[in-house]
């Protein structure tokens, strides 16, 4: 157990992982987060979906163009499958994001990132995340980072 001891466990929102592709404020912050050798980085599949999306509407709105996106997707789907540990949404973390979003107004997509996180919470967690919103939320489990705000 003393090798798990020295890890540090980070749970990231899409709203902070995408700083790691496309550089804007708060991207050092992550980028020191995911280049530390004993930080163990989670995220939930639905941050998969997330991203792309994210990337394909700075496409579409041109700030990026179609080589750029194919770039930093490239370079995320590695990371997906090479540096991060991805969780699966299942029936009970709908069950609790239903819970997130009648008891605390959360939207649909943040509800579902929390209720993924909150199965770590036994792991001393770090919650990565920019959405004040949902920061605001998360902090009743875990320790928060707002990239944005270091």
């Amino acid at each position: 157990m003393k090798a798990l001891d020295r890890l540090n466990f980070y749970f990231f929102d899409t709203s902070a992982l995408i700083k790691r592709y496309h550089k804007e404020k708060g991207s050092e912050t992550v980028d020191s987060i995911l280049d530390g050798k004993d930080n163990i980085i989670v995220i939930s599949n639905l941050t998969i979906i997330e991203t792309t999306s994210a990337f394909a509407r700075k496409r579409n709105e041109r700030k990026i163009s179609s080589d750029e996106l194919n770039i930093v997707l490239s370079k995320f789907y590695a990371d997906v499958l090479e540096k991060y540990i991805v969780v699966n949404l299942d029936s009970e973390h709908f069950k609790k994001s239903l819970d997130f979003i009648l008891s605390e107004n959360l939207r649909t997509l943040d509800s579902l990132q929390l209720a993924v996180a909150t199965v770590l919470k036994n792991l001393e967690v770090t919650f990565v995340c920019t959405d004040k919103m949902l920061c605001n939320v998360a902090r009743k489990f875990f320790t928060i980072l707002n990239p944005e705000e270091t």
